[in-house]
């Protein structure tokens, strides 16, 4: 098959090796021909080992000439937009890095063109390929805990530690006109409490632009969720924190699951026994396979004409409760 990625920035480099990996023709698409380092160095890796890289600068010439079955978005929140309208108008499937994007802007007329056109959209949250995260899932599925009470998660990661090749002042992480802010960059975090729990019917949010960081977009944030079924759940995200943690408990009737991102571990409590288990991440596991494992599924729903894993409403649902979050800020 043929792909189109518009931005080669971290993630879209990324996407163009792992297709090419699996045998798909892809082009990129890109609004500028300025080269940073970061990017001189991809392209020129990659015409060594593949020969060159194919670029667009305009949308409608890479869509007439090259003709891929579908667009990857991993430029900056704010340009998923408008591109994303441009590209379903044209038929084709859509491939959109988290978040979907930064306003609601547009929303609506997107999902009208997707139902119209019958078009594959998937958001690219790929943490729910975590095996680990997936094994969790499954636990709660299975009753293994019971019913969920409350659950917890804290996510932060200094910004200034993302990329050694960049300045985070440089990108749209800290700034809200390019749809920067932790509620967004952290999604991921947010998307899988909707996955495991559902839409909260309540958001309750504190804090903002509170750090040393420079920029004006929200680096340090509480929120408090509660659910239909009076489930409660508490998230914390932050650009400041070091080092990196990610920890997600489940407290239920049964017992107790925590997902330990940065130990590489999964532990159960048992509460009637007392017992205890924990489980060690496969030292075979690289993150880049849950990439592969996301964007294999993205193709497989285009050749058998299946719904995507994380389907355009799913995204639209997570926007809404991060713009809940964000509207509370001060």
């Amino acid at each position: 098959m043929k792909f189109l990625i518009c931005g080669i920035g971290s993630i879209g480099q990324r996407h163009y090796r792992n297709l090419k990996s699996l045998g798909h023709r892809v082009a990129v698409l890109r609004h500028t021909d300025k080269r940073t380092e970061f990017i001189r160095k991809f392209l020129e890796g990659e015409e060594k080992e593949n020969g060159p890289v194919q670029i667009f600068y305009s949308l409608d010439e890479a869509l007439q000439e090259f003709d891929p079955e579908a667009v990857f978005l991993a430029n900056p929140n704010s340009l998923h937009m408008d591109l994303a309208l441009q590209i379903a108008e044209k038929g084709k499937h859509l491939f959109i890095e988290k978040p979907l994007t930064h306003t609601l802007d547009g929303v609506d007329k997107l999902r009208d063109l997707v139902e119209q056109k019958k078009l594959k959209v998937m958001i690219g949250y790929n943490l729910r390929w975590h095996p680990q995260l997936v094994k969790m899932h499954q636990m709660l599925e299975d009753g293994v805990i019971g019913k969920v009470l409350s659950a917890h998660v804290e996510m932060g990661e200094n910004m200034e530690d993302w990329h050694p090749w960049e300045d985070y002042r440089d990108t749209y992480a800290p700034y809200r006109s390019g749809g920067g802010g932790a509620v967004l960059c952290f999604s991921h975090d947010i998307d899988y409490l909707y996955w495991f729990l559902g839409r909260p019917e309540r958001v309750l949010a504190i804090g903002g632009k509170m750090t040393p960081l420079d920029g004006d977009a929200e680096d340090m944030v509480k929120v408090l969720f509660q659910y239909q079924d009076r489930s409660i759940a508490s998230l914390h995200i932050d650009y400041w924190q070091r080092p990196h943690r990610r920890v997600f408990d489940l407290i239920g009737t049964k017992g107790t699951i925590t997902w330990d991102y940065e130990a590489k571990t999964l532990e159960h409590s048992d509460h009637s026994t007392g017992e205890v288990q924990t489980e060690n991440l496969d030292p075979e596991f690289e993150r880049n396979h849950t990439f592969i494992d996301e964007v294999s599924e993205f193709i497989e729903s285009i050749q058998s004409d299946t719904t995507p894993p994380i389907p355009l409403q799913q995204g639209i649902d997570v926007l809404e409760i991060s713009l809940q979050i964000t509207d509370q800020l001060s």
